[in-house]
């Protein structure tokens, strides 16, 4: 039962991992098309950043703490990391990381948005300053 409450459901993540490694990973979906087309790298230092970006994210998820999900991301990162060093499409690479992105979020739930609005009386204030 112990094991089921802790891999069953989603882990609240207490580090900076998993907003970073969702971050990168849409990063990665979004310009990774900038950096290679038809197999081939048609910018180098782009293709050294989604490089690095994709060795982040696999770094990322080993650290996360033990979820029914992790197993399966941590083939992805090793997936992903393999379909950037292939130069593979950009399609399968954006299809790849946007999954990633979406089992990341449910298995280590994180706010992506502000929990209210803001005071703008409170910012006005701010801004005069």
């Amino acid at each position: 039962m112990f094991l089921l409450l802790v891999l069953g459901g989603p882990a609240f993540a207490q580090s900076a991992d998993v907003p970073t490694a969702w971050r990168l990973l849409d990063y990665i979906a979004v310009d990774y098309g900038g950096a290679v087309n038809a197999g081939r790298v048609t910018n180098a230092a782009e293709y050294a950043e989604m490089t690095e970006f994709a060795a982040s994210v696999a770094e990322r998820l080993q650290s996360l703490p033990p979820t029914a999900a992790r197993t399966s991301l941590l083939a992805d990162g090793a997936r992903l990391k393999a379909l950037v060093a292939a130069k593979a499409s950009s399609a399968d690479v954006a299809q790849l990381t946007r999954a990633m992105a979406s089992t990341l979020l449910k298995a280590y739930p994180i706010p992506l948005a502000p929990a209210r609005a803001p005071d703008l009386t409170r910012g006005a204030a701010l801004f005069k300053q």
